[in-house]
């Protein structure tokens, strides 16, 4: 008994199987909801057939027979056919037109705008809860106040008298009957859309984070790669990138901490900075290697050669990031190629601008850029002790380096030692 109790419940509530058909998962959650619909629709007009029948009213029998049969049908094409839930939809809006004429003819009721509540419930379901609070609460105020509102005025407007008649307590508890479960099998199923919904946005919202996310770890580390196979050309290894870009992260929050330059150090542009600071050196991929690899020291010639590595890290960033959608980084990443090697004083290459009219970006690689050729071990030379490589810094000090932001990386300097330290070569 208890199996058959369970068998029935099943096919009537249950969720169908085919809600687990990943190309069904879209629409899977409306299927409960429309199945409870139904079943309370079809227990409404059942009701009713036994009302109509008890008055030999044959017509509205014959009427609410199709009903019977329209509700019967829908709970078994639901159940059974994954795309059933479009035109049962449809038909139920249908038939619930119908209905109300029905009771129409039946009540005496007088059709009229009241039936502008419906489309008005039917909006409040497509808005997000996810907007905030005070949108949650519109919406379901909206909600409430056009269900009440719907129900007043068909209560209200009860002054055609129908030529069938039925007595009036009958007819009052009808029509009470009609209403209170129209809006219970609406308050039900809008309800549980609305849920659905706002669950499948975030469930949407928290994917797209996720891609974005991950598509940025990858354009990430493809850049940190290919920053990699760039200074491996110069006798440097990876941890060059890796410690540079971690001095450049260490020294923008702490300004940030600090309220240095707030009008420009934004969050997007502390991030773009920091992503931006393994592209550095990407021009010395154009220097030829008996140039950039030459142990001894430079002509005037090859020195002028090397310079051109920041000219042409920003064309190379041009045009090899011309697709990539996010304009400031690329903004970002060209002002550091280009110009991480200007100095404060203006004694720097390749155009000797100075102070403020060098790019934040740059000013900050520089500091970072110039310490680790200080205190990095090299093929041609031993790491200098970090007290001396942080005593020229503070020498080059309104120099070389941005007063602002020499300061912000002497405050810090035990992090700076802690990360040279860490990703030794």
């Amino acid at each position: 008994m208890t199996s058959s109790k369970s068998k029935l419940t099943s096919f009537f509530v249950g969720t169908p199987d085919y809600n687990d058909d990943k190309d069904y998962a879209a629409f899977a959650s409306l299927t409960a909801p429309l199945n409870m619909f139904f079943l309370i629709c079809l227990v409404l007009h059942t009701g009713y057939l036994m009302v109509f029948a008890l008055f030999q009213m044959n017509l509205m029998l014959l009427f609410d027979l199709v009903g019977v049969v329209f509700y019967t049908t829908f709970v078994i094409l639901l159940k059974h056919f994954k795309g059933s839930w479009l035109p049962c939809t449809l038909l139920t809006i249908l038939e619930l037109y119908l209905h109300q004429i029905c009771c129409v003819a039946l009540f005496g009721l007088e059709p009229g705008f009241q039936y502008l509540m419906i489309p008005l419930m039917l909006l409040a379901v497509c808005i997000s809860a996810n907007k905030g609070r005070a949108v949650k609460f519109l919406r379901d105020a909206m909600t409430v106040i056009a269900s009440v509102t719907f129900i007043f005025l068909m209560l209200r407007f009860n002054d055609y008298r129908p030529a069938m008649y039925l007595p009036p307590m009958v007819t009052t508890g009808l029509l009470v009957v009609n209403c209170g479960t129209s809006f219970l099998a609406a308050a039900i199923y809008a309800g549980r859309v609305v849920y659905s919904i706002d669950n499948k946005r975030s469930e949407l919202d928290v994917s797209v984070d996720q891609k974005i996310a991950y598509i940025e770890r990858m354009q990430n580390q493809i850049i940190i790669s290919f920053a990699n196979i760039i200074e491996a050309r110069d006798g440097n290894t990876g941890k060059h990138v890796i410690r540079t870009s971690e001095y450049v992260q260490a020294l923008a929050m702490e300004m940030k901490h600090r309220g240095d330059y707030q009008d420009i150090l934004t969050d997007r542009y502390l991030q773009n900075t920091v992503l931006s600071a393994p592209l550095h050196d990407i021009g010395k991929i154009t220097i030829p290697d008996a140039i950039l690899l030459k142990p001894g020291k430079l002509t005037d010639k090859e020195f002028n050669e090397i310079k051109n590595h920041t000219i042409n890290g920003k064309k190379l960033i041009e045009e090899s990031m011309s697709d990539i959608e996010n304009e400031d980084f690329i903004n970002v990443a060209k002002s550091v190629a280009l110009y991480h090697h200007e100095c404060w004083n203006g004694s720097g290459y390749p155009y000797g601008i100075k102070g403020e009219d060098i790019p934040l970006c740059a000013r900050i690689m520089t500091i970072a850029d110039v310490f680790d050729a200080l205190a990095a071990k090299r093929v041609y030379k031993a790491a200098m002790p970090i007290s001396e490589v942080f005593s020229i810094i503070e020498s080059e000090r309104g120099k070389k380096f941005d007063p602002v932001v020499t300061d912000a990386f002497l405050a810090i300097r035990e992090s700076i030692a802690e990360i040279a330290s860490t990703n030794a070569d």
